[in-house]
């Protein structure tokens, strides 16, 4: 027999928290939750709603028990670039520039076939640490066809010297010139010239 009512005024087991008969509040959840009852009428309980299985993301396999399963990442072949080897000829040593003042003196620096960049970034083929340098102050080409090493000014600000005179726009080297780029002074030594001179094959005749 039932021994207690509701806020509604509902006669129910003492041992239910929830009334079944009163409609649910807006708050509550979907499923009620009861004690089971003592006596054998049980009075009637909702089911709970039916969830359906989560909907397979992109990319993702559905196995029959309903578990993601995140699908392996696809190998991709990526087509080697084959390097043409006779585009890039090297560069060998054709002379050196060594330096007489300031941080770079003592050291040596070599000098290629083709143009190498003189000044202050340090990307440069000969990098001068001193702040009346330009980024890009100067380049020293050699010409192998014509066994000539010259001397270019890049525009710099303070302009470049060889043997105290200013070059304008470049000038030949020959062997022993000193070269002046802000307060470093550079010694040119040239190892290919005229008769001395790298051949096709890389033979030093």
């Amino acid at each position: 027999m039932a021994d207690k009512r509701c806020e509604n005024g509902h006669f129910i087991d003492e041992s239910w928290d929830l009334c079944p008969y009163c409609p649910a509040e807006s708050a509550e959840s979907d499923i009620a939750i009861v004690r089971p009852t003592r006596g054998p009428e049980a009075p009637p309980t909702r089911r709970p709603t039916a969830v359906p299985p989560p909907t397979p993301a992109p990319g993702r396999v559905e196995n029959p028990s309903h578990i993601v399963v995140q699908a392996p990442p696809m190998e991709r072949t990526m087509a080697a670039q084959k390097i043409d080897s006779a585009a890039a000829p090297k560069r060998y040593v054709v002379g050196w520039l060594v330096g007489l003042s300031g941080a770079a003196r003592g050291e040596s620096y070599p000098v290629r076939i083709g143009r190498n960049i003189l000044g202050r970034d340090r990307r440069s083929d000969v990098v001068i640490n001193d702040d009346q340098a330009s980024s890009h102050h100067a380049d020293l080409v050699f010409r192998p066809e014509e066994r000539r090493f010259i001397l270019m000014d890049h525009n710099s600000t303070n302009g470049t010297y060889v043997n105290d005179a200013e070059i304008e726009p470049r000038r030949d080297l020959a062997l022993n010139d000193i070269i002046r780029i802000g307060s470093h002074r550079f010694l040119f030594m040239p190892l290919c010239k005229e008769d001395f001179f790298w051949d096709e094959e890389g033979m030093l005749r």
